[in-house]
């Protein structure tokens, strides 16, 4: 016990508190940060991530074996807005164009889990190709979002 307690006085002696002096970095505020520019290469690399892996996904889906839900149909178009803000976001190389992906990535996500669960599709080899390629785009989109901006400002 002793030899503990003198190893944490001396560590505690080793980390003195920083000075009151030095300015403590903050984060933008939200309106602030989405307006961000993001780099020419975050954007097209995520254009081109979005083509290649939407394409793979969903080329990958067999013939469906059970009718749309309703619901699907009608989120169908929230995700195909998702995409539409996601590309002009992207062109204009704005952050909140990645956030965008992010909520277009998760809504694909969803898609592609309710699809065999709904009695759309059946379950196959194709679903886990499917599932490897939305989580990637989760990803991406998540790894586009927490790197610095274009003035590496943040």
């Amino acid at each position: 016990m002793i030899t503990i307690e003198k190893q944490t006085e001396q560590g505690a002696a080793q980390q003195a508190p920083a000075p009151a002096s030095e300015q403590v970095t903050t984060r933008p505020d939200t309106r602030t940060w989405l307006a961000e520019r993001i780099s020419t290469e975050t954007a097209v690399l995520m254009g081109a991530t979005w083509y290649v892996l939407f394409l793979v996904a969903t080329g990958l889906e067999p013939q469906a074996s059970g009718s749309e839900p309703a619901w699907a149909a009608a989120l169908s178009f929230v995700f195909l807005g998702l995409l539409a803000v996601t590309a002009i976001g992207l062109l204009v190389r704005r952050r909140w164009g990645l956030l965008a992906s992010l909520g277009a990535a998760g809504l694909f996500t969803a898609f592609a889990v309710a699809c065999p669960t709904t009695g759309h599709h059946a379950v196959g080899a194709w679903w886990f190709g499917q599932m490897a390629c939305v989580f990637a785009l989760v990803g991406a989109s998540a790894y586009a979002l927490r790197r610095p901006a274009a003035d590496g400002s943040s």
